[in-house]
């Protein structure tokens, strides 16, 4: 029985840009006044041409109601997760910093990043609710936190000094997914986008948004095409928009080129005030090695310039996932539906689209990579370790248990999933072909009737 992956969270290899960016790697190559500067060390915060160039697409995607994205908004990185040590390493301090919040169900793999730059023990998971986020669970433990400290502000300790470069340190941080969330593949509500950048402003916390999946989206009803999809408006988006925008703000959008061209290819984007980009662009690894995506952020200027890129995700990825995300779902629904399981979809988040007539139409947001589907909290049910247990060792099945969207170094978050989300799993259809995703499916419901002998 051949192994069925539904852990993993990547393109299958059939989707990656291999052609075009072989072909955008012989336009760059075989013009040297492009390689030379493509193959040697970069601007710290990358080519201006090429931020300009990300800019602007990013404003053609978003339309962001503040207007134009301009160059000095833009920094280029080696990918999200190279960016988010970026921005802890140099807007955070272990002793400054009073809490790293995290959306629980939590992206597992980011969670290692907060523990390297030492805040194990100042993590804490903050609930998901049907809107993406529980912001009064956020609020009260904001309030709680701002009362127990004891130390004014101003003589807070800290490692790491203005005169250092460390011109800005947050109090809080919060990392979340709004759009397309990792692992639920909810969406934050518009309502909840607003309040939480009010209360990252009332309390001088930073939110870290993974914008990854906003591209890869695609309209609720089948028969409205995903051209011309309205997307969210980003935290960025919105910060900047509302009056009183401080020269640092309190969003910083986390974006890459990963999913939508080739997760090797190591290059990405972040968006934020020009103080905020300018400070990141002196994070020690760039003042040393410059930009940390030279070569790769040539190639993605070229697929961007000539349109391969756009081709790529409306053309290829856009259609293919859209079809494994509606077998994926018609297959749990007639395997897993009948044993209890359900789809733990949250509000649906409404956006307009285009229809086959050209008309705009209400509809709403799917899309992403992911999503979570949820066991019976009945006594009667398996538990979910055994489900997976008899999933991986009979069934070749690898499925994810739910505590490892925990929040490591909070209890509470651990405790809070033996109630919720452990009983349940993330699935992912971007890995396996449509007819792997039905198998997979059935194999899933046959452990789960194995399960219950």
């Amino acid at each position: 029985m051949k192994p069925i992956d539904l852990l993993i969270g990547r393109p299958s290899p059939d989707l990656q840009a291999a052609d075009k960016l072989a072909a955008a790697s012989q336009i760059i190559l075989s013009q040297p006044e492009r390689s030379d500067l493509a193959l040697t060390y970069g601007p710290d915060h990358g080519e201006d041409h090429i931020r300009r160039q990300v800019g602007d697409w990013l404003g053609q995607k978003y339309r962001p109601g503040p207007g134009r994205i301009t160059q000095d908004r833009i920094i280029i990185t080696n990918g999200a997760s190279g960016a988010l040590s970026s921005i802890l390493q140099k807007f955070t301090d272990p002793l400054y910093t009073r809490r790293m919040f995290l959306v629980e169900p939590t992206y597992f793999l980011a969670v290692q990043t907060f523990l390297d730059a030492g805040f194990g023990q100042k993590m804490r998971g903050i609930p998901e609710d049907d809107e993406g986020i529980n912001l009064e669970y956020l609020r009260r433990q904001l309030e709680e936190d701002s009362k127990a400290e004891c130390i004014p502000d101003a003589g807070a300790p800290i490692t790491k000094f203005a005169s250092q470069g460390y011109r800005k340190l947050f109090k809080y941080v919060l990392y979340v997914v709004p759009t397309l969330s990792n692992p639920t593949g909810k969406t934050m509500s518009m309502h909840h986008r607003v309040a939480l950048v009010e209360l990252a402003r009332r309390y001088d916390m930073l939110l870290i948004a993974d914008d990854i999946y906003d591209f890869l989206a695609w309209p609720g009803d089948d028969d409205i095409p995903h051209e011309g999809l309205e997307l969210p408006p980003r935290l960025v988006d919105i910060d900047r928009q509302m009056p009183g925008l401080s020269e640092w703000g309190n969003a910083v959008s986390n974006g890459s080129f990963s999913k939508l061209a080739a997760p090797g290819l190591r290059v990405g984007w972040c968006e934020a005030t020009p103080s905020f980009i300018y400070d990141l662009s002196t994070f020690g690894a760039t003042m040393s090695g410059g930009c940390q995506a030279q070569y790769t952020s040539f190639l993605v200027y070229e697929l961007l310039f000539s349109g391969m890129l756009e081709h790529h995700i409306q053309n290829t990825l856009i259609p293919i996932y859209r079809r494994r995300y509606r077998t994926l779902v018609k297959a749990i629904k007639n395997h897993l539906y009948p044993l209890g399981i359900r789809i733990s979809t949250g509000k649906p988040y409404e956006v307009s689209g285009t229809d086959s007539q050209g008309n705009r139409v209400p509809t709403t947001l799917s899309g992403g990579f992911f999503l979570y589907v949820d066991f019976p909290s009945d006594d009667q049910f398996p538990s979910a370790a055994e489900i997976i247990r008899i999933g991986r060792e009979e069934y070749g099945l690898n499925i994810a248990p739910g505590e490892i969207f925990a929040v490591k170094g909070d209890i509470g978050s651990f405790k809070r999933a033996e109630s919720t989300f452990n009983l349940g799993t993330r699935l992912c259809w971007a890995w396996n072909e449509e007819a792997v995703l039905i198998e997979a499916i059935e194999r899933f419901a046959k452990a789960i009737q194995k399960a219950k002998m």
